[in-house]
């Protein structure tokens, strides 16, 4: 099969299209450039680096957009993963001339391995990380690589165990709010599926973990996105239109949703103190 645009030999296929290199390059970055501009986005950006094929495609369209940008790494302490990860951050970072961030959770005197469930434990520590470390960067906006797949997937576990406080967060733009000292969030990749943010780093040969962390292997959520890229493949843009519906939603939660800061480290927080100083101790005696 020859790409749509031309008669180069297609190297990747999205929605019946096939596309040689270039041009699926140019579908790509175009869409992560739709949603750039879409919420006027402009100034430095903190690009949250993990390893995965995700973050590592999103940083590399977002530098070829010629964006702002400053990449960091949160180093989970996870054995044999998070060296493995922290590997292709590196090297990403190197090949495109940048200096990579880090940010060690030790030094906050967390283990992920001490707890019971790690991967609530996991995301909380990271939205605190990102947006702390955006923050205090001077960045306006902290990117994330959830793409369509992983929104719709999130949303949908979110729905199924009526846990309306997380369903925030599933639109491409979420604001910041300076009184709580909270950068604005973004997802460039929230009109690209799994399938496609893979292309994209096998075309441009981007080197990243192929191994899942040990934590969620057993994850329900990779169930729910086995059968959410299934209904795709038989619903071609059902799980774009499914998004769409959720950022509705969401944005009618809004005025429900009170915020406060965080009596010991200032950051935001649905209570007095945020779930991040509970977990690594800071509440005690308060």
């Amino acid at each position: 099969m020859t790409c749509h645009y031309c008669n180069e030999e297609a190297v990747a296929y999205s929605y019946g299209k096939g596309y040689c290199r270039e041009h699926f390059n140019m579908y790509f970055r175009g869409k992560v450039r739709s949603v750039i501009d879409k919420f006027q986005i402009k100034g430095k950006i903190a690009v949250a680096l993990s390893g995965g094929k995700d973050s590592l495609a999103l940083f590399h369209a977002l530098h070829f957009l010629k964006m702002d940008l400053i990449p960091f790494y949160i180093n989970l302490g996870i054995p044999s993963y998070s060296p493995a990860s922290e590997k292709a951050c590196e090297k990403i970072c190197h090949d495109l001339g940048y200096t990579l961030q880090k940010i060690d959770l030790a030094d906050y005197g967390i283990s992920l391995e001490e707890h019971e469930k790690p991967c609530s434990v996991c995301g909380t520590v990271k939205r605190y990380l990102m947006n702390r470390f955006a923050h205090e960067n001077g960045c306006k906006y902290v990117a994330t690589g959830h793409n369509l797949s992983d929104i719709v997937t999130f949303a949908l576990h979110n729905l199924a165990n009526a846990n309306i406080m997380n369903f925030r967060g599933n639109r491409p733009f979420l604001p910041g709010r300076e009184e709580y000292n909270m950068v604005a969030k973004i997802k460039p990749l929230f009109y690209l599926t799994d399938k496609e943010c893979m292309n994209y780093t096998s075309i441009n040969n981007l080197e990243y973990v192929k191994e899942k962390c040990p934590f969620s292997r057993e994850a329900p959520t990779l169930k729910i996105k086995k059968w959410v890229h299934a209904m795709e493949e038989e619903m071609p843009g059902m799980m774009l239109n499914m998004a769409k519906s959720f950022w509705r939603l969401e944005e009618k939660m809004d005025d429900e949703i009170k915020l406060n800061r965080c009596s010991i480290c200032g950051y935001p927080s649905y209570g007095r103190i945020c779930k991040f100083c509970r977990i690594a101790g800071r509440s005690k005696g308060k």
